[in-house]
């Protein structure tokens, strides 16, 4: 019971029935999943392990927000994890584990087709579970599980910018077929590309409006030294 209803509140978070900063009412989720108030508790501490959730004392739990500046410090360790996974996958990974890591480019490609986000997420954890074992490197893989949560949101967030889940399975085609040539440079390289892709698409605002903001300061900045 405690796994479904961590399922379930995942899915709502993931999809955004939950928002960022949104108070989780026990009682309501009680009811709407038919499990007791321990139950939720229990759901609630896993998912606040997972990045999902805060719960501050004496309050109830409450959907993780994160900053524009927590975001894209998670995309910059997510690429050096990611891109590390790619060159050991291509240095280590056996035929076996080619085959596996082409299967879940399929799965993953279909979920995309579907259009379903949720599916997308699910498909895409398997990917990773597929490359990561296949990089040969514990340590690596376990580090990546810490960004699991907070990584499940922002990829929602891209994924559900429009046109973005047929440029990122694309973009997954491209890295994946690089793999099967042994090719680590580009393959690390594309799926740097990659990344940067997804954070544009799921920070794009925030990036564009620091952009902005830079522009005004460095006018604002040029103007006093002339005026000085």
């Amino acid at each position: 019971m405690r796994a479904q209803a961590v399922e379930a509140i995942r899915a709502e978070i993931i999809s955004g029935a939950l928002a960022p900063g949104q108070r989780l009412v026990e009682r309501e989720l009680c009811e709407q999943l038919d499990v007791s108030r321990n139950t939720i508790r229990e759901a609630c501490r896993q998912l606040e392990a997972e990045g999902f959730l805060v719960i501050p004392p004496h309050k109830g739990p409450t959907v993780a927000r994160l900053t524009d500046q927590e975001a894209r410090a998670i995309y910059e360790v997510r690429e050096a994890l990611e891109c590390f996974a790619v060159r050991l996958f291509v240095e280590h990974a056996t035929n076996e584990d080619s085959a596996k890591l082409t299967e879940a480019t399929a799965k993953v490609e279909a979920a995309h087709e579907a259009g379903d986000v949720s599916k997308m997420l699910e498909m895409k954890n398997e990917f990773y579970d597929v490359l990561y074992s296949g990089a040969g490197n514990d340590v690596l893989h376990n580090q990546a599980l810490l960004l699991h949560g907070r990584l499940a949101q922002l990829r929602a967030r891209s994924l559900s910018h429009h046109g973005r889940p047929r440029e990122s399975i694309e973009e997954i085609k491209q890295v994946v077929a690089k793999i099967m040539e042994r090719d680590a440079d580009n393959a690390s390289a594309l799926w740097r590309q990659h990344i940067h892709n997804a954070a544009a698409a799921a920070l794009g605002d925030a990036l564009r409006t620091a952009a902005t903001e830079d522009s005004v300061a460095s006018k604002r900045a040029a103007w006093r030294a002339d005026a000085g």
